[in-house]
């Protein structure tokens, strides 16, 4: 039973908050994941490529459709 609901739950494996040039303001990583900083830094650049463009009416919906894919 335990492996369901890992399988179906979501999981939170980090938290960012980066500014309107993709700078860190503040991060928490609670996975592996990402084991290096030049690996963490890697993916903060990708996501906030991913997200500059997006306006705040679908800025909502990005963020939950990326979380329900990871």
């Amino acid at each position: 039973m335990t492996n369901f609901y890992r399988e179906t739950c979501p999981t939170i494996k980090n938290i960012l908050l980066l500014d309107s040039e993709g700078k860190r303001v503040a991060v928490k990583y609670y996975s592996d994941d990402w084991p290096t900083t030049g690996l963490k830094l890697a993916f903060e650049k990708s996501l906030f490529s991913k997200t500059q463009k997006t306006n705040a009416r679908t800025e909502g919906m990005l963020k939950q459709k990326y979380y329900l894919h990871v």
